[in-house]
């Protein structure tokens, strides 16, 4: 994707320096607009040659780029497949709300053909003043995106909101508008389950697995990405990715409570997580102490969450489960599609320690037709994205 990186006058002008560097290795065609005041900050050479590409702007170098400048702010809108604004100050969010334009950047945003992102950044007080918010609203309202600034320390040594948000944030952020979006989700509402469950015996101790949760958040990922609005019930300890309403949970029957408000108004379920089959019968509130001689743990079932959903679903609504399978791969697979009402089942081969951590992963797409082709060997990422393809053409041959 073609995208134009707008930089304004903030102290993290040079964070849009790695930004840029990010969009480039995911891929993108980067070129980059400075204004006056961010020149002060980043020099148009430094992002010319992280981005091969001219900086635009505040760059009296930049004829020297081509011989014969178009109209330069009709150019970079018809070039810029996404417009994103890194940092935005207060001055550039109000210069474009109110259809002002007395740069190349203000008027490149006036002219903009695609999606426009923010990433703002400012002092805590101006962040919070009635017209800068006005702006923001006015711009929503254009449909334009706003990555919102965090709390933290500022330049100025206040502590408040204001701090430009995390710069992975911002690259999701991007990702999200970048993607092409799968019929089988576009406007979609799905929920994905993900990470593992903990069941607690006593204060100190806990029965859980071996699970990340990694897959579930990349799968949450790859919908967003794909067009679907996403609701994340989460486990474990990873971060959430951006943009993506997420609720924590700690037990399956947290998940399966979470879970149960959610689903009668979701189009789709993907349950990724790794549910812990059981659960002490009996929680010590101080923590249990060693005794001589052996010890018996009695263990009692937890709920089973996706054969729960599975049979509350209406018309319309579509369940895909996980099967992490040490034999017989498919046969258990098609034995659990069949037993709890199943669309399908993405089975993965855990023998031999394969399918935790960070190690490439396959899974084997399994529906009552039989397998399919399987999806991997592949990096979490990419193996979501292979999915979510994949579950495209399933649903889609479907309707």
């Amino acid at each position: 994707m073609n995208i134009l990186l707008g930089i304004t006058g903030g102290i993290a002008a040079y964070k849009a320096c790695e930004l840029a560097r990010m969009l480039i290795r995911a891929g993108h065609r980067v070129r980059t607009c400075l204004t006056d005041a961010g020149s002060r900050f980043v020099t148009p050479l430094t992002l010319a040659t992280l981005t091969g590409e001219p900086c635009f702007g505040a760059n009296p170098e930049y004829h020297e780029w081509r011989a014969n400048p178009k109209v330069e702010h009709v150019d970079l809108a018809k070039w810029a497949e996404l417009i994103a604004v890194v940092p935005a100050t207060a001055d550039i969010l109000g210069k474009t709300a109110n259809g002002l334009a007395d740069d190349l950047l203000s008027t490149v945003l006036l002219a903009a053909r695609g999606p426009v992102l923010w990433a703002p950044t400012m002092n805590h007080a101006m962040w919070k003043h009635p017209a800068v918010q006005t702006n923001l609203a006015t711009l929503r309202g254009c449909g334009h995106l706003v990555v919102d600034p965090t709390v933290g320390f500022l330049a100025e040594g206040e502590t408040g909101i204001g701090r430009l948000a995390e710069l992975e944030d911002i690259f999701e952020a991007i990702q999200t508008l970048a993607g092409p979006q799968l019929a089988a989700f576009k406007g979609k509402r799905i929920l994905v389950t993900g990470g593992p469950t903990r069941e607690d015996l006593d204060p100190v101790r806990t029965l859980t697995n071996r699970s990340s949760g990694a897959m579930g958040v990349e799968l949450a990922r790859a919908l967003r990405n794909a067009g679907a609005c996403v609701h994340l019930v989460l486990g474990g300890d990873l971060k959430a990715p951006w943009g993506i309403d997420t609720v924590r949970v700690r037990c399956a029957q947290d998940m399966l409570e979470a879970c149960e408000n959610r689903w009668p108004s979701m189009d789709g379920l993907i349950a990724a997580a790794a549910v812990a089959d059981q659960r002490p019968e009996t929680y010590a509130p101080e923590k249990m102490k060693k005794a001589e001689g052996s010890e018996t743990l009695v263990l009692v079932r937890t709920p089973d969450v996706l054969a729960t959903l599975s049979s509350r679903k209406h018309p319309g609504q579509w369940v895909v489960g996980f099967a992490a399978e040490s034999e017989q791969h498919v046969a258990n697979a098609q034995a659990k599609l069949r037993k709890k009402d199943l669309n399908a089942v993405l089975v993965n081969d855990i023998s031999a320690g394969k399918g935790f951590g960070a190690q490439a992963n396959c899974l084997i797409p399994v529906t009552l037709k039989g397998a399919s082709e399987p999806i991997g060997p592949l990096a979490k990422e990419a193996l979501a994205q292979g999915v979510v393809v994949w579950l495209d053409s399933h649903l889609s041959g479907l309707q």
